[in-house]
C-alpha cells in the first residue's frame, strides 16, 4: 500500500468519523455520559452556527500555507540550495529579503517598540504574534520573485502543490470539524 492509498484511507476514516460524531455524541449522552449531544436542539443550533468555523480553521489554514510553501519552493527552482548559492539573482532577491527583514527584528528591540506587548516583554507581543504569517508570507515572495526571473508563472507556483495534494484540504476541514464536535461534546453542560 503506497503513501497515496494510505492517505485516502485515512481521509475516509475522518469522513465516517464526522458523520458518526453527532449519533455518538447522542448514544452517548442517552447512556449517561456526561458530554453534550450535538442532536438535541442546542447541539443543533451549535452544529448549524458553527458548521463553517472549520473552513477557516487554525488546521486549514496551515494546510493551505504548507500546500503553496511546497509548490512555491518546487517550482521556483530554489532547490538545490547549492546550486541557488551560486546564482547571483538569489544571492540579490537575498540580500533584498534581509533588508526588509532585520529591520522589523530591530525595531521590536527597542524598549518603546510598539511590536512588544503591553509589559515591554516579547511573550504575547504584536511581533510574535504575527511573526509566523511575516515569515511565511516573505518567503512566498521571496521564492516567487526568484522563480519568476526564471519565468515560471506565479499561479502555476502557488498552485502545485495543491494540485499535487488534493486531499490534503479536504482532510484539514473534516479533522477539523471533527476537533469541534469533540470540543462541544466534552465541554462543562
Amino acid at each position: 500500500m503506497n503513501n497515496s492509498q494510505r492517505g485516502q484511507r485515512a481521509f475516509v476514516f475522518c469522513l465516517i468519523l464526522a458523520a458518526l460524531l453527532p449519533f455518538l455524541s447522542w448514544v452517548l449522552s442517552a447512556l449517561g455520559v456526561p458530554c453534550r449531544s450535538i442532536l438535541d436542539d442546542e447541539g443543533l443550533r451549535w452544529l448549524f452556527r458553527h458548521i463553517n468555523d472549520c473552513l477557516h480553521s487554525r488546521l486549514m489554514m496551515c494546510a493551505l500555507c504548507c500546500l503553496m510553501m511546497q509548490g512555491v519552493i518546487q517550482k521556483s527552482g530554489i532547490l538545490p540550495l547549492g546550486r541557488a548559492f551560486r546564482d547571483p539573482r538569489f544571492l540579490r532577491y537575498l540580500a533584498i529579503y534581509a533588508v526588509v527583514f532585520i529591520p522589523i527584528l530591530l525595531a521590536a528591540a527597542a524598549p518603546e517598540s510598539p511590536l512588544r506587548s503591553i509589559t515591554g516583554g516579547l511573550a504575547g507581543s504584536p511581533l510574535l504574534d504575527g511573526l509566523l504569517f511575516l515569515g511565511w508570507f516573505s518567503f512566498i515572495v521571496f521564492c516567487l520573485c526568484y522563480g519568476h526571473t526564471k519565468h515560471e508563472p506565479w499561479t502555476k507556483m502557488l498552485t502545485h502543490g495543491i494540485r499535487n495534494h488534493p486531499l490534503v484540504i479536504p482532510f484539514a476541514i473534516v479533522l477539523s470539524f471533527c476537533w469541534q464536535c469533540v470540543e462541544y461534546m466534552v465541554a462543562p453542560l
